[in-house]
Formats: C-alpha cells, sequence, structure tokens
C-alpha cells in the first residue's frame, strides 16, 4: 500500500514538472522598457516635426499665394521653426533605422551642402558656387517640376547636387549668402516669387512650383518615417525594434548619439568648416541657423540618454532610460557622462550667429569657442562608449556613419 503511494506521488511529480517545463518562458529583459520609452520618444518627435513641416508648406503657399516682404519672412520664419524638431531627431540616426537605412529618405531630407546652380541660376563666382543644371531656369529639358523630379534629380551625377530636401527650401527663401552686411544672411528678395509672364515657362513662376514640390516631398518623406514608428497591426520597424532583441536595441540607441555626437556634429559640421574657414561648408549656410541647429542636436542627444521629451505643445514624456540603467551598474560613469553632457551645452550653447563668422581665420574668439564644443563633444562620445560598457553593450566603429 505505501510503495503504490510513492509511486502514485513520483508520477504526480514527473507530470507536474513535464508540465512545468512545457510552459516556461524565459523572463522578460528588465531592459526592455528602455525601447519602448525611446520608440515613445522617437514617434511623438517626428510627430512635432511633420506638424512643423505642415506649417512651413502653409507658409509657402501663403508665400506663392502673394509675394510680399511679410509673407517671405513668414516662410522664413516657419523654416527656422520646422528646423528645431528636425534636429531633435538627428540623434535617432546612423543604425539603419527608418530614416537612413537602405531606402530610407535622409539623403533627401537633409542633403547637405549643395551647389545652389543645380536648382536655380546664381552668381557662379561667389563662395565656390558651381555651375550646374539650373533646373528652374531649363524649361525645355524640365518642362514640369514636381516632387517626383526633384527626388530623381537629388544627388544625380554627384554628392553636392542636392535639389530636394530642407536646404533646398532654405536656399529658394534666403538665396545666396554674400555677407553684405558681414552679419546678414541671405537677402533673396520676394520679387522673385512674383510671377511675371506665362507659369509654364516664367522663371520665377517655376522658383515656385520648385519651393513647393520641395515642401511637400519633406512633408511625404517624414510621414514616411514616423510610420515606421507608430503602433502597427501590420509589421514594421516599431514592432521589430521593441519585441526584437533588447542588447541591439540598446546598441542602436547609443550609437545613435555617439556617432552624432562625434561624427556628424564634432567631425562634419564643426572640425570641417573650422579647418576650412568656408561657408559653402556650413550646415544651413544661407539663412545662418547652423549654430542655434547644433544646440538642438545636442538636446537630441540628451532626450535619448535620459528618455525624456518634451513636445512642442509643452508636455513632457519620460520614462525608462539609458541613464538608468548607466547609474544602476556604474555611478562613476553616470556622473562622468552627466558632466560631459553639461559640458557640451556650455560650449556649444557659446558658439555665436552668425556661424560663417564663427570660423573665419582671423577670429580667435570664435574659433575658440568652436574649438571647445569639439572638444566637449568628443569627450561625451567616450563617456558614451565607457557608460555602454558598463551595461555590457559594446559600440563598434563609427567611422563611416556620417553624411
Amino acid at each position: 500500500m505505501l510503495a503504490s503511494a510513492l509511486k502514485s506521488a513520483a508520477a504526480a511529480a514527473i507530470c507536474l514538472s513535464l508540465a512545468v517545463g512545457c510552459t516556461r518562458t524565459e523572463p522578460k529583459d528588465s531592459r526592455q522598457p528602455v525601447l519602448e520609452n525611446y520608440a515613445q520618444i522617437v514617434l511623438a518627435t517626428y510627430e512635432d516635426t511633420i506638424s512643423a513641416a505642415r506649417e512651413l508648406d502653409q507658409a509657402i503657399d501663403a508665400l506663392l499665394a502673394n509675394p510680399s516682404e511679410e509673407t517671405l519672412n513668414a516662410a522664413r520664419e516657419r523654416w527656422r521653426a520646422a528646423r528645431i524638431p528636425y534636429a531633435y531627431t538627428e540623434a535617432f540616426r546612423f543604425y539603419g533605422g527608418p530614416i537612413d537605412g537602405e531606402n530610407g529618405p535622409e539623403g533627401q531630407l537633409n542633403g547637405w551642402p549643395l551647389d545652389e546652380n543645380h536648382i536655380d541660376a546664381v552668381v557662379v563666382d561667389k563662395y565656390n558656387a558651381a555651375p550646374g543644371l539650373n533646373i528652374i531656369g531649363d524649361v525645355e529639358r524640365f518642362p514640369n517640376i514636381t516632387p517626383e523630379l526633384i527626388a530623381e534629380q537629388n544627388e544625380l551625377g554627384g554628392e553636392k547636387n542636392i535639389a530636394s530636401g530642407y536646404h533646398a527650401v532654405e536656399f529658394l527663401l534666403w538665396g545666396q549668402d554674400w555677407n553684405t552686411p558681414p552679419e546678414s544672411a541671405g537677402q533673396r528678395p520676394f520679387t522673385d516669387f512674383v510671377v511675371k509672364g506665362d507659369p509654364a515657362t516664367d522663371v520665377n513662376a517655376r522658383r515656385g512650383k520648385y519651393l513647393k514640390a520641395a515642401s511637400t516631398l519633406i512633408v511625404s518623406d517624414l510621414e514616411s518615417v514616423a510610420a515606421q514608428w507608430r503602433e502597427s497591426k501590420e509589421p514594421n520597424y516599431r514592432t521589430s525594434f521593441v519585441t526584437g532583441d533588447v542588447y541591439t536595441g540598446l546598441k542602436r540607441m547609443f550609437t545613435g548619439i555617439a556617432a552624432l555626437s562625434e561624427v556628424e556634429m564634432a567631425g562634419e559640421r564643426m572640425n570641417v568648416p573650422l579647418l576650412s574657414s568656408d561657408q559653402e561648408e556650413e550646415q544651413s549656410c544661407f539663412s545662418d541657423l547652423t549654430a542655434d541647429e547644433l544646440r538642438a542636436n545636442a538636446v537630441g542627444i540628451e532626450n535619448v540618454y535620459f528618455g525624456r521629451y518634451q513636445r512642442l505643445d509643452g508636455s513632457t514624456l519620460s520614462g525608462p532610460s539609458l541613464a538608468d540603467l548607466v547609474k544602476e551598474k556604474d555611478a562613476r560613469a553616470a556622473e562622468e557622462i552627466e558632466a560631459r553632457l553639461a559640458r557640451t551645452r556650455e560650449t556649444v550653447g557659446a558658439v555665436k550667429s552668425p556661424y560663417d563668422r564663427e570660423i573665419l581665420a582671423d577670429n580667435a574668439e570664435g574659433r575658440a569657442r568652436m574649438q571647445a564644443g569639439i572638444d566637449a563633444l568628443r569627450a561625451q562620445t567616450l563617456s558614451f562608449s565607457r557608460g555602454a560598457r558598463s551595461i555590457e553593450i559594446f559600440l563598434s566603429d563609427l567611422e563611416g556613419l556620417g553624411d
């Protein structure tokens, strides 16, 4: 009787063990909420960027309907406003995501520097402006100016043959910056958009059509990226990012902020123009907004690291962050990152506008401000690498990740 009871108990225990084994799942990675919060912040930032781009598009409509000094200045102001949230989004780049993966529109949205004469007739002896297609002026070759044409012509025949994006719109709103007076940006007159003849052939009418087409393309490109970050029943990038390998997701987050800091900001956008003293190497060389954009880039980096974002309407998103993970594993690394982020905020914040005056060979104070910003960004990147290692994330070589 006792033996039979023991056998039954043993059998029950085996069955229970098998049942538990069949239903066991691996414990959820405790770091996964950091990815979820990041995805929310990415989407919110792109939504704000789209909203600002639509306001720019509406201001362009108003300019073309009634060209005047007032409507031109309003369109310029909307362009400036649209650039700030876009600069925040650049911290979401450099890891093959929807913005700059194989089919991503980053080069179509933000290509620079551009040879202005690819788009419109310009004075070619001003700061190395190169002869180009003059799409606006060539009615016979380009009878219909559309978003599709602009996308097709972007970088066709050369990497500086930029036809689309924010900087194409910037050039059309400001024109060439001739530095007369030295502190001024470009001074295109509103009369460049006043139609004087047959809209099919009039150069001012075609310039307006180009401006509108380029603006339309910006909005559609941004929408295509945001769609990949929205929650969806259909598989998209957000789904794979949030539910995929946590290590890979965290590595992408760190790669985005490290590459923006070191390769783009310290390298392409600050050190290259500083070495050349050439305003054509300034990113937003027609509007002179570059210093403000760099500050917004720095904010975007902090948004990712600290897992928070203040939206354009004043509301704030926040949640689990890279900062939380690093602080838990290595308090000293966390302290170093925060100190170096603050140093970047200080030094990049000190760079003055207009940017093309800061980089001049005879402006010792401006060049010192630029160098301090570069040094801070590079130190910040080293600290990001240390912070990543503290949570066992190992960053790949950043070389080749720039524009």
